[in-house]
């Protein structure tokens, strides 16, 4: 009897389909380091989007909220004021300073004949009820005082420039000589009268001027301390304690050095800490004392972006125009780049919260401020925006992309075969994404889809009419899966939507999903 082997040929091998789901890059636009090591949950590219917390969202848009002001020249300064009951805000334009506080066309201005309109302002209230002072370096200090502006009092006894820049400490106005390496400040509770001279330019020797100064929560063996500190042009930081410098109780904690600050708006308190905006990032005040120069990059709260973040300073060198603003409502922290030409729209964008970066491109900001939980910029031509609203930018149109970190799939040697992939995404709408395979740390970033989707608006509490108006489109979830076309070791799923409707877009991106084949390292 002839024996028959048990297997009279190879079995077939088949291609065994995976399927991978890539969270959304909650964790924010990550340039920092090599590409092949970027953290899982960081996007290469993440423009005109917002990380949340548990998912990214398309950012909204921007609409006009006031017009007419300076003849069209540009809009430097937005500064609200508040008493608790009836909030103002006001802007400054071509040497005028005129009431924004309501949207439409602004009347006649309120101040005119000033000779600058780039103001830093405080609101103080000491003895005599809620006061806007607003300083510019080359005017009297303007006062508003819940009713009228006026200069009245008069700070006297300045043997120099006028004041450029203001902040309070221990209930008095502390201010900067304009280019100089004087402080002064004013008699406690008082918005005028004799000022005091501090003089300043034993302390540094480096030189430059006094930019900007502030109040920091000192961290001390014993707790904080509240401490006044001096930041000149040339990144030397002065800290003081104690009530006033004319006091016994006054004292100087220390001389620190950071990278030069960019602009006098580059103070922001964050906490009981404060952050200073410099040519190497965003660093923190509480790290300066036990730090060098060097070392307080990799403490920056800039370090995931460091490499854009030096290419914008480079390119940007000697411009005007860097602030720090924080809108506290949706937790955002924004950095306003200067304009390079006149198309350069750029902001950077953090969740205030968790750290993670974003990018915002198109609107026309040359300053921010927070007004009514609202955000607003004013703009290069004379106008006051309303940012996150509406789904366009002043009429037109505007690009969401989601260019996640590279990934390897779990398989880092394997070629990959893209079949097929999908975004998870709720929306307010028929949301149709463009969705691209890079590979193998292709970096372009594909053209922007040119075609937007449809916003359905629906009914509006106390202006929708019943039984004529239709209630609005509730949330629907996207999981359609569109061809994949692509193969490499490493892939990023680009996302990009397109918007240009009236109504704001509620889209927010949860996740993507990859269907793909392995192959071999070399076939």
């Amino acid at each position: 009897m002839r024996l028959k082997p048990l297997r009279d040929k190879k079995p077939s091998r088949q291609q065994i389909i995976k399927v991978v789901t890539l969270p959304a890059p909650t964790r924010g636009w990550f340039v920092g380091q090599n590409l092949a090591e970027a953290p899982v949950g960081t996007a290469y590219v993440l423009d005109n989007a917002f990380p949340q917390l548990d998912y990214v969202r398309a950012r909204a848009g921007a609409a006009v909220y006031a017009t007419g002001l300076g003849g069209g020249t540009a809009v430097p300064s937005l500064m609200p004021w508040t008493d608790g009951i009836s909030p103002k805000m006001f802007a400054a334009s071509n040497g005028n300073i005129y009431d924004v506080s309501s949207t439409g066309a602004v009347g006649a201005p309120l101040v005119t004949g000033l000779a600058n309109s780039n103001f830093e302002f405080i609101q103080f209230s000491g003895t005599g009820g809620q006061y806007l002072m607003c300083a510019n370096g080359y005017d009297p200090i303007q006062l508003f005082n819940g009713t009228s502006w006026g200069t009245a009092p008069a700070i006297t006894g300045l043997t120099g420039n006028p004041l450029s820049q203001l902040w309070t400490f221990k209930h008095r106005v502390y201010g900067i000589e304009r280019q100089s390496l004087n402080a002064w400040y004013l008699p406690l509770d008082s918005i005028g009268g004799a000022a005091t001279v501090f003089p300043m330019a034993p302390l540094f020797p480096k030189g430059g001027h006094l930019l900007c100064g502030g109040t920091w929560a000192l961290p001390t063996v014993n707790g904080l301390l509240e401490a006044c500190i001096f930041v000149t042009t040339e990144g030397e930081v002065a800290v003081f304690t104690g009530d006033y410098p004319g006091s016994t109780t006054w004292d100087q904690q220390g001389i620190y050095k950071v990278s030069k600050p960019l602009g006098v708006r580059c103070l922001m308190k964050a906490g009981g800490d404060m952050a200073v905006m410099t040519e190497d990032g965003i660093v923190p005040m509480s790290k300066i004392e036990t730090l060098d120069q060097i070392a307080l990059q990799n403490e920056a709260v800039t370090k995931p972006i460091a490499p854009a973040w030096r290419t914008a300073v480079l390119e940007r060198a000697g411009l005007t125009g860097w602030q720090l603003t924080i809108w506290p409502l949706e937790s955002m922290a924004i950095v306003n780049l200067p304009k390079k030409s006149s198309i350069d729209r750029t902001q950077f964008i953090a969740n205030a919260r968790t750290g993670a970066w974003a990018r915002y491109l198109g609107w026309d900001a040359e300053c921010f401020a927070v007004y009514n939980n609202n955000l607003y910029f004013g703009t290069s031509d004379g106008r006051v925006m309303q940012g996150e609203t509406g789904g366009q930018d002043d009429g037109g149109l505007y690009t969401m992309t989601v260019f996640p970190s590279f990934t390897s799939l779990g398989r880092p040697v394997d070629r990959k075969m893209i079949r097929q992939v999908r975004s998870r995404i709720t929306a307010n709408f028929a949301a149709a994404p463009t969705l691209t395979i890079n590979v193998d740390y292709d970096t372009r970033t594909p053209p922007a889809p040119t075609s937007p989707q449809a916003v359905i608006p629906g009914a509006q509490w106390g202006v929708a009419l019943w039984g004529v108006d239709t209630w609005p489109l509730t949330t629907t979830q996207l999981q359609d899966w569109q061809a994949g076309d692509a193969e490499g070791s490493v892939i990023a799923p680009i996302t990009q939507m397109s918007f240009s409707n009236t109504a704001k877009p509620d889209l927010r991106m949860t996740s993507t999903d990859i269907l793909f084949e392995t192959g071999n390292a070399i076939g």
